[in-house]
């Protein structure tokens, strides 16, 4: 089984699961006293019955929180907008000061539900205790985890359809609940449930591209005002390794002028995934041989075919997969 993958895209899914983060600005604490965190439940309690949604999970750290949603007819975006927006103006006005309390907009991650779920509960849960702040998650006052072992009503968390995994029996499946999320203190910090740029996707290589093109296609993925990549320097070799073996053309065919139809294809996949991986016009002419302005045509001409042709939408989709592993 290939190993899941999170990619960059502003998905917004009517019924998708998201795991949001938020945190405050410059990491100071946005938690001040028992009054603050009840404060901010009470805000997430009234969005949930103005706009809808599912709560499987949420920890209230000191400096950030986070939260397991799974979003009805209202977005992800316009949920978090009045929750954190209400709360900022409480805390700013509280405390008398000015300024941005959070960090930037929050992040969120869209989440294979049926692979993921009871995953992202247990991890959620257990941020007190990879935090060193408790031994026990149920020693933490601040997360959905109490609620789903009956020490306090379950309030905004639902807690059955998780539940449901561990047992027909609610006891049974607490019981159960409770060994499942003990068993993961040992597993420590798992990088894909937290290294969350804006608007990614976690789940399966089936499950990502459904999600990509029941979204509108690769065009979501690089956006209608591309924002280029800054994670890591531009790799040209390693790009062009990925697409002479996925398109199966040699690279001495498509650096150049050439016109044959797999050579343009592979040519235009080297330029669209090299411009979104931060290589500027001009290197990546120096590389494929052809001038700037070609290689912007080329540009063009490919975000086109993957806005409007499913295959190549999945054809730059890997390209793109496998050069970010690189």
């Amino acid at each position: 089984m290939r190993p899941p993958m999170a990619r960059k895209v502003r998905a917004e899914v009517e019924g998708g699961l998201y795991h949001v983060i938020t945190r405050g600005n410059n990491r100071r604490q946005i938690f001040d006293s028992p009054a603050d965190y009840e404060k901010f439940l009470s805000l997430l309690a009234v969005q949930k019955t103005k706009l809808p949604f599912f709560l499987y999970a949420y920890c209230l750290m000191s400096n950030h929180l986070h939260l397991l949603i799974e979003r009805q007819a209202d977005s992800i975006g316009r949920i978090m907008h009045r929750v954190l927006t209400g709360y900022s103006q409480y805390y700013n006005r509280r405390y008398r000061r000015v300024g941005h309390l959070l960090q930037g907009r929050h992040k969120a991650i869209l989440c294979q539900s049926d692979r993921y779920l009871s995953e992202l509960v247990r991890y959620i849960h257990l941020n007190p205790v990879r935090a060193r702040m408790v031994t026990k998650p149920e020693d933490y006052f601040h997360s959905g985890h109490r609620a789903y072992l009956g020490l306090e009503p379950t309030g905004i968390v639902d807690v059955d359809p998780v539940l449901r995994h561990f047992g027909a029996k609610k006891k049974i499946a607490r019981e159960a609940y409770r060994e499942f999320v003990d068993a993961g203190m040992k597993l420590g910090h798992q990088k894909e449930f937290y290294l969350v740029d804006e608007g990614r996707i976690l789940g399966t290589e089936e499950f990502v591209d459904a999600t990509i093109h029941r979204i509108g296609g690769m065009s979501q993925v690089f956006g209608s005002g591309i924002e280029k990549s800054k994670n890591k320097k531009f790799d040209a070799h390693a790009l062009l390794e990925v697409v002479e073996n996925v398109c199966k053309v040699p690279r001495r065919q498509f650096c150049g002028p050439g016109k044959d139809a797999s050579a343009v294809m592979a040519k235009e996949m080297f330029v669209l995934i090299g411009w979104q991986a931060g290589a500027s016009l001009r290197t990546l002419s120096e590389v494929v041989g052809i001038s700037s302005s070609a290689v912007s045509r080329r540009h063009d001409s490919a975000r086109l075919k993957v806005r409007h042709n499913r295959e190549v939408g999945k054809l730059a989709a890997r390209i793109m997969r496998l050069y970010q592993r690189c």
